[in-house]
């Protein structure tokens, strides 16, 4: 069984895996000859162009070795983040530069990633965090840091906030404007308005993906 790697940028993603079946009408770009994924990996210059937009297929008998090579010649960025349900089973969401999002952040010098994806939890939205899922789902995302292109890797934990907690506060200082619980029957109303890399996570953590 072939592992799948995904690069999110500009709203779109790069897909590199070895099953070819996944080729499918999603794609604007398909790579499977060794010379334009070569080239590709050589100058992924359209990740970060803030312009490109359209999911690319990479299809490599490697995966896992495509996906390190193009980690190797990047800047990384280590972050962590937090899938909150509180004990109504609805979902922590927050709302910022005209997105909705769910709280993550970076992980500071000799902290673990997972107490820093509680802290930025707890940083961004006021609610405190009671239990944590030790197994993260990881996800990559290309952009620029003070114009530098970066991968992001984020480590994001399932995680259940303390019970009765109402009242949200907002981390207005890193932009956010609101924090919301979100009954998960209504998350397909946040669609829209989310990135796609969020959009992923809640339909694989809380929504039906079909949806």
């Amino acid at each position: 069984m072939y592992c799948n790697y995904k690069i999110y940028y500009n709203d779109s993603f790069v897909l590199i895996s070895g099953d070819r079946t996944q080729i499918n009408k999603n794609f604007t770009r398909v790579f499977t000859e060794e010379k334009e994924i070569h080239d590709f990996l050589n100058d992924p210059s359209i990740l970060f162009d803030k312009e490109t937009t359209g999911n690319i297929f990479v299809a490599c008998c490697k995966p896992g070795e495509t996906m390190c090579g193009i980690l190797e010649n990047m800047e990384i960025v280590i972050a962590g983040g937090g899938i909150v349900t509180n004990e109504n089973d609805e979902l922590l969401l927050i709302f910022r530069r005209g997105k909705w999002d769910m709280a993550k952040g970076k992980i500071e010098l000799n902290e673990k990633i997972i107490e820093g994806a509680v802290r930025e939890v707890e940083e961004e939205t006021g609610v405190k965090v009671e239990i944590v899922n030790e197994k993260p789902c990881i996800t990559y995302h290309a952009y620029r840091l003070k114009g530098r292109p970066c991968i992001k890797e984020t480590s994001w934990f399932e995680m259940k906030a303390r019970p009765g907690q109402t009242h949200l506060t907002p981390q207005t200082e890193e932009d956010i404007e609101e924090v919301r619980w979100v009954k998960k029957g209504d998350l397909k109303n946040y669609k829209d308005a989310s990135f796609l890399l969020i959009w992923d996570l809640l339909a694989k953590y809380a929504v039906n993906p079909a949806t």
